[in-house]
Parts: C-alpha cells; sequence; structure tokens
C-alpha cells in the first residue's frame, strides 16, 4: 500500500515538474537561401548547373528557383479576336515541365549539399487598353506576379492563367469566334456549283458555266483559318480585353493553397515600363506598383519584403503592419510573411546572387524543410553589401509558458511576464545597427549600437493576440527585418 502510495507520489511529482518548466523552443538549423531565381530553362542567362555552382561558391545552401510559367500575350480585334490575334511569347516552363523536373532531379544529383526548390513565377493576368486604330496601345500587369512553390512542376499546367491553353473554358466568345467558320459552307457551295451564264450569239444560245474561284476561295480560306487559329474554341476566364481588379490573383492564390503550395507576391514595390515601335503601332508596357493588393487579398503565404529598391510597405507602421494587426485582430485567417527576394536572371550591371537573401530556420535540410519554414514563417529577409552584412543570431519571446521564435505562437496567460529578446551580429567587423522592435504595428523601442547587439526586452502579456516584430538597419543597402513572434493568450 505505501508502495502504491509512494509512486503515486512520484507520479504526481513528475507531473508538476513537466507542467511547470517552460518549453524550449525547437533547435532548427539556419539556411542562408536565394529566393526568386532563374535559369536558361526560362529567362535566365545561366543553366542551371552554372546557376548552382555559382551559389556555392557565396556560401548559399538553397536556392529557390522561379523560372517564368508562361510569357504570352496576345491581342485581338474584336469581334473576332481569334481570327486577328497577335500573339508574342517568350521563354517559359509551362510546355516544358518534363525538362523542367528533368533538370531540377539531374541538378540534386550534381549538388547534393544544395537544397533545390523548383517554383514558378506566374502572370495571372494582364489587359490592354487603346486600339491599333490610334496607333496607341498600352499592356498593363505583365509584372504583377505571383510565385509559386511547393506544387510538382507536372501537376502545374491547370493553372487559372490568362493564355494557358490548358485552363480555358467555352464563353460568349467563343459563340463569337466560331462564326467565321461558317463561310465555309458558301465558299464550297461557290466552287462546287458553277454560275450558268446564257449568251445569244445570233440565232444560236452559248451556254456558259463559271465557277467563282476568287469569292469562293476567299470566303473558304477565311473559315478554314477561323477553325485553325480558333480550334477548340475555347477563351481564357479572364480575358485581356477587360479589368477583373484582383479577381484573377486572387483566383490563383486560392488553388494554390488548395493543393498545399505557396503563393508569394513578387515585387509589390516595383513598377515597370517602357515602348516598343511595331510599325506605326506604339505599344507601350506598364505595371504600377500594387502594395495595395496585398491588403484586398488573403490566403497568400508572403510577399516580397526586401529586394534592391527602396521599399516601404515592409517599415514600422505601413502596409505589413496592418496586414499583421489585421490578422491578430481575426479579421484574417492567416498571417503574412516576408521574403528577401533576389529577382535574379543574369550577372548584368552588376547584379549578384548573395545581396539579397532569405534565412530560413529548417528542421530539416531539403526542399521540404524549406517550404515549411517558408509557410509558417520561420524566416528573415536581409540585403547586404560586401562592408557590413548582418546576421540575426537569435529572435524569440520567452515567458512561463516557453519559447517561441519567428512565426510561432507564445501561449501567456494575461499578466504574467514575458522577455524579447534579440541578437543582431555581423560576421563582417563591428557596424554600428539601429533595431527597432515594433509590436501590434507601432514602435515599442529601438537600439543603436555596435554589433554583436543584444537586446533583452521586458513585457507584459495582454488579454488579446499580439506579435512583435524587427527591422535593423546599418545603412539603405545593409539591413534585415524578421518575420513576427505572435503572443496569444
Amino acid at each position: 500500500m505505501r508502495r502504491a502510495r509512494g509512486r503515486t507520489g512520484l507520479a504526481l511529482l513528475l507531473l508538476l515538474l513537466v507542467v511547470q518548466v517552460p518549453a524550449v523552443a525547437t533547435a532548427a538549423e539556419p539556411l542562408p537561401a536565394v529566393f526568386h531565381v532563374h535559369s536558361r530553362l526560362s529567362t535566365g542567362a545561366l543553366t542551371l548547373a552554372e546557376l548552382l555552382a555559382q551559389a556555392e561558391r557565396d556560401g548559399l545552401g538553397a536556392v529557390l528557383l522561379a523560372e517564368n510559367y508562361l510569357l504570352r500575350v496576345e491581342y485581338g480585334l474584336p469581334p473576332f479576336r481569334a481570327l486577328t490575334r497577335v500573339v508574342r511569347e517568350e521563354p517559359s516552363v509551362l510546355d516544358h515541365r518534363e525538362a523542367y523536373a528533368r533538370e531540377v532531379a539531374e541538378a540534386r544529383r550534381q549538388f547534393p549539399n544544395m537544397v533545390i526548390v523548383p517554383g514558378v513565377e506566374v502572370m495571372p493576368h494582364y489587359r490592354w487598353t487603346g486600339t491599333p486604330l490610334t496607333m496607341e496601345m498600352t499592356l498593363h500587369d505583365t509584372q504583377k506576379n505571383i510565385l509559386v512553390f511547393g506544387i510538382d512542376p507536372l501537376d502545374l499546367h491547370t493553372l487559372t492563367v490568362t493564355g494557358n491553353p490548358h485552363a480555358r473554358v467555352l464563353g460568349a466568345q467563343s459563340v463569337i469566334d466560331a462564326l467565321p467558320v461558317l463561310l465555309v459552307v458558301p465558299g464550297v457551295l461557290l466552287l462546287w456549283r458553277p454560275r450558268v451564264r446564257r449568251t445569244r450569239l445570233g440565232s444560236a444560245v452559248v451556254v456558259v458555266r463559271r465557277r467563282r474561284w476568287v469569292l469562293g476561295g476567299l470566303l473558304l480560306a477565311i473559315g478554314v483559318i477561323a477553325l485553325v487559329r480558333g480550334w477548340p474554341f475555347t477563351v481564357d476566364r479572364y480575358p485581356p480585353w477587360r479589368d477583373f481588379g484582383i479577381e484573377p490573383y486572387q483566383t490563383l492564390i486560392d488553388d494554390v493553397e488548395k493543393r498545399g503550395g505557396a503563393a508569394v507576391w513578387s515585387f509589390p514595390e516595383g513598377p515597370d515600363a517602357g515602348t516598343r515601335s511595331y510599325g506605326p503601332v506604339q505599344v507601350r508596357w506598364r505595371t504600377d506598383a500594387y502594395p495595395d493588393d496585398l491588403l484586398r487579398s488573403s490566403g497568400y503565404t508572403g510577399f516580397g519584403a526586401v529586394y534592391e529598391q527602396s521599399l516601404r510597405f515592409a517599415r514600422p507602421a505601413e502596409g505589413w503592419d496592418r496586414l499583421l494587426t489585421q490578422y491578430v485582430a481575426g479579421e484574417r485567417a492567416q498571417p503574412a510573411f516576408g521574403v528577401g527576394e533576389a529577382g535574379y536572371h543574369s550577372s548584368r550591371a552588376g547584379k549578384r546572387l548573395r545581396p539579397v537573401q532569405t534565412v530560413f530556420f529548417v528542421d530539416e535540410r531539403s526542399p521540404k524543410g524549406v517550404l515549411d519554414a517558408l509557410k509558417r514563417g520561420r524566416m528573415y529577409a536581409m540585403r547586404n553589401s560586401a562592408d557590413a552584412a548582418l546576421v540575426l543570431s537569435e529572435f524569440a519571446v520567452t515567458g512561463d509558458g516557453g519559447a517561441a521564435g519567428m512565426g510561432d505562437t507564445l501561449k501567456a496567460a494575461p499578466g504574467t511576464p514575458i522577455e524579447v529578446r534579440a541578437t543582431v551580429s555581423s560576421p563582417s567587423g563591428s557596424p554600428i545597427v539601429r533595431v527597432t522592435l515594433v509590436k501590434d504595428g507601432k514602435v515599442e523601442a529601438a537600439w543603436t549600437g555596435r554589433t554583436p547587439l543584444e537586446i533583452r526586452r521586458p513585457d507584459v502579456a495582454s488579454a488579446r493576440r499580439a506579435y512583435y516584430r524587427l527591422d535593423a538597419r546599418v545603412s539603405a543597402s545593409d539591413y534585415l527585418v524578421s518575420n513576427p513572434v505572435f503572443v496569444a493568450p
């Protein structure tokens, strides 16, 4: 009886110890990666092998490819758009998915220490304004793109993208495009049944039979061309002659997330514009910066928060904080995470792989581990020069409930003490860094000092959900932004 009581007391003591001892956040391996890279499979200048060799020399551990999914634009005069359409297309992987998969498999065998994550850069929709009749046309939103990861390249062909023949549907325009095919009937009749004319020649009547080759041949040719150019007479769900707002992008995001992939808005603050002449017609292309569309859309994994431009969206109290405060208030189903987006195509104009990185914290060094870290927000984004690269050695919120890192949630009872811990270091010297702590969209505190700079900020858990994130800057070209740590009651 005493032994039973002793065992019971020991079990209760062990249970009490398990409950009271804080859980320690799982140690994860930091994995520096270059995010959004093109090879010669689409619009890049290097082969995949050359690209990976360069990444290894630069000390990177992972490459997230974003080969162009479909670079195809077309214009057709109304009402018979299929018959009159003109198409311009550049290298992309939609029709070369098998080759893409083979190249990635071969690269993984050739570079076993490099984590390779295949993805695509998708242009969900574009639209035209103007007309050739006025000699001026504008092509909008060809650089308003979404990066897609986590879907097998062989299964990408059904994405709802303007210009994708595998995702087209029948509609009213299908009927209009098919109408010219009916010209085949009168064309054949005119050629088959000659026109009969009777002419009196003296006392005789001459019967002349003539086939109407020109008119019949023209009608037949138009009908056959309409059939060839229009077949199977399907049209895009979001055709390029209408402005559908955010809908095409939200449709793609929902499709990707439903398949278990990750959708990332690309370069939301990166405008693009230019002009080219095609004979007498001036064709302009224009993509305006679109950070507000990140607020209008939902369900996506992340967005380009750091790249080689001056940006505002990820600054304290700007657009990103509006997204995160909506999430902690229950107005969004999931948070949006920031990545460092390289957009690397070639080394022209001094472009390099290293300056913009995403550092993932992975449980396993594999494509699966990187995708898991991406979807959970376990990473930070950085831009660096050779003079002052920054490293976020530590960022966590601790309390009696344990510890939580980037992308994770600490459970803490309201009123209990918690502490924000961070360490910003630099392997290239001891530059002076300014670190800003943002809490719920507002600047909570700031520190300035030489690296390594350790931060300990005590706080008290509140009765509502909250988040913390860091912004660390040496200069306009050397800085990092963390993803948020959440605290929930």
